[in-house]
Parts: structure tokens; C-alpha cells; sequence
């Protein structure tokens, strides 16, 4: 039911709820979803976040009733209690009320970016500065130097909707973090392999693998798909900003020493097509470059490295080992070095 309240201060954020603490405060639903207990009885299944985090909820009483309105974005004054379930967290939902936007500060609801998105920007127009290949700088300088749209959106998205870097400026801190490691591999490699790897490409890989996510996802509010992400996907919305980018350059006298090099457009979109590094990962292609294969490993490095570091951070376990991270298959040690 919606509220009649004229306006509703926070007074409760997530990362200070204890077990048996009670709930009498507002946040946004993440996530929601009936689902069926053992007992054949539904109930509701929520995420709710703030500022500070998020967590699961459950609704045992009258859950379709409150399906209609519990839904995702939507501003709830939640009452109910803290409770601890298999090590972990949630609230038990007793009453649930429907506020107005304009009855909050919605600031307090949502991720606070982690970055300093401005400060990594230039990191990244830093790096492009450096590239060699005349193609492969204009490449690079047509889509993160001259498109306002894209390097706005940029600095504010996330890099996945629940995995990896989710949280506002977290695709852009994923690019940075895997192309200065790229970026130590295209001199490295390069000297070791008779410089059959090539820097620029690597870099084009860091930039524009998961460029596309500024438009696969909606971050407005709560993360998830747009219509386009969910029927086309990332992969595929980064070739054709390949494509669309390639054919405005060489529109554009002076900006390209000849037209692009029809392998070269190539190279870059098995980049972005093979970067999942599967089939059975969603990639259409498996890498078959070295370019490619470099991208993928490191790619998949950095996401895991903030996946679990997020895990081990937000494990509320006892003792130096967290619970069992049912994604990985195993316990994380987070006692001392």
C-alpha cells in the first residue's frame, strides 16, 4: 500500500544491523521474487539495498498480497527483525509500506561509487596517449577522447549486475585495473615472444571488452538488463561501436593516415567476440590470438579478484575462514598474512 507519510527521514542503514536487532526503516527493493516453501506455502523473496549495502528479506505472510507492490525500485518502509540464517544475515518482514520518491532523499538509497571516476578517466586517456599504431589510436580516441556520451557513462557504471565491480564506477575501475596490467604484459611479452604481441591491440582489448555494458545495463536506480543487453548482449553491441566508429573515422579527413586496414578491424572485434574466452562462456568465438587469449585470462583474473575480495569482505563467518562460497566451491581464508 502506498505511504501517506509527507516525508521519511533514514534511520537505519544495513551495514550496522545485528542478529535480533529490529527493522523500523526505509530502502529500496533489488530484487524480488515469490518463491515456495517447504511447506507449500509462497513467500517473498527480497533484496533490499541502501547506501551502505544490501540485504536478503523474506515476507512468510501474505507474500502475493505483497508481490503486487514489492518490486524492483520500489521505496519501502520496511518493520521487522534482524534475524541470522545459515551464517549470513536477512531481515524477517513483518509490515511493509510503498513510499514516493519525493518522500526521500534518494541518495540514501543508492551505491556510493567507490573511485574517484574523474582521476581514472585520465588514467585512461593516459594510456591511449601511448599507443603506436596510428589506426589504433584514432580507434581508441574516436570512442573514449571524442564520444561525451560514452565516457559519461563511463564514470558512473557498473561493471556486472551482481558479480564483479557492481557498484557505480565499477566497470570503468575493472577497464583501468586490467589494462595497467596489460600494459606491464605488452612489454613483457612482447621482448619474450619476439614482439608478436602487440601493446595496442592489448590495450584495445582493456578498453573496449566490456564497453558495451554502458548500454547492456540500466544503473539508474537498482542494476539490471535493458531490452538490448538481454536480446543482443555486450559482445556483440561492442563490435557494432566498433564498426559505427571505424566508418565515422574515415569520414572524417585527417583523421586516419588511409583507411582502416580490413585485418586490423578484425583483430579488434575477435578481441571483444573472445574475451569470454568459451563457447560455453557465451564467447562465439575462443580466443585465437595471443592478443585475444591475454585479454581473456587477465579479464577473468581481475573479476575474480574483486568477486571474492567482496565476499571476504562482506562474510560475517566467526574465525579466519568464511562460509562456503557456493560459486567457487570453497572457504576463503581472511585471517591475518
Amino acid at each position: 500500500m502506498a505511504s501517506t507519510l509527507k516525508s521519511v527521514q533514514k534511520s537505519q542503514y544495513i551495514h550496522q544491523f545485528k542478529d535480533k536487532e529490529e527493522v523500523s526503516s526505509s530502502f529500496i527493493i533489488k530484487y524480488s521474487a515469490l518463491g515456495m516453501g517447504k511447506n507449500g506455502k509462497p513467500f517473498l523473496n527480497l533484496v533490499l539495498m541502501d547506501s551502505s549495502g544490501e540485504i536478503e528479506a523474506r515476507i512468510w505472510e501474505d507474500a502475493a498480497r505483497h508481490s503486487g507492490h514489492a518490486v524492483r525500485d520500489a521505496i519501502v518502509l520496511v518493520h521487522g527483525r534482524v534475524q541470522s540464517y545459515q551464517g549470513r544475515l536477512q531481515v524477517v518482514v513483518n509490515g511493509l509500506e510503498v513510499l514516493r520518491e519525493d518522500q526521500v532523499v534518494l541518495a540514501d538509497y543508492l551505491p556510493k561509487a567507490r573511485v574517484d571516476s574523474d582521476a581514472l578517466y585520465g588514467v585512461l586517456l593516459e594510456k591511449v596517449a601511448t599507443m603506436q599504431d596510428p589506426h589504433y589510436r584514432a580507434l581508441a580516441e574516436a570512442v573514449l577522447k571524442d564520444d561525451a556520451e560514452i565516457a559519461g557513462l563511463l564514470k558512473r557504471a557498473p561493471a556486472a549486475k551482481a558479480m564483479h565491480h557492481a557498484y557505480p564506477g565499477g566497470l570503468l575501475e575493472h577497464i583501468v585495473s586490467i589494462t595497467r596490467v596489460l600494459d606491464f604484459l605488452g612489454v613483457h611479452y612482447a621482448a619474450q615472444q619476439g614482439e608478436r604481441v602487440n601493446r595496442d591491440l592489448l590495450f584495445l582489448g582493456g578498453f573496449f571488452h566490456d564497453i558495451a555494458k554502458i548500454w547492456e545495463l540500466s544503473f539508474e536506480k537498482t542494476t539490471d538488463y535493458t531490452l538490448e543487453g538481454k536480446l543482443v548482449g555486450h559482445l556483440v553491441m561492442g563490435v557494432e561501436l566498433i564498426d559505427r566508429k571505424i566508418r565515422w573515422l574515415e569520414s572524417q579527413p585527417g583523421r586516419l593516415p588511409a583507411p582502416f586496414p580490413e585485418h586490423k578491424k578484425l583483430l579488434v572485434k575477435h578481441l571483444v567476440l573472445a574475451h569470454h574466452g568459451k563457447l560455453e562462456y557465451g564467447s562465439p568465438v575462443m580466443p585465437q590470438t595471443l592478443e585475444a587469449l591475454i585479454v581473456h585470462y587477465i579479464d577473468d583474473l581481475d573479476s575474480k579478484v574483486n568477486q571474492i575480495g567482496e565476499f571476504i569482505a562482506q562474510d560475517a563467518a566467526p574465525g579466519d575462514w568464511t562460509l562456503l562460497n557456493k560459486h567457487h566451491g570453497r572457504y576463503f581464508y581472511k585471517g591475518g598474512s
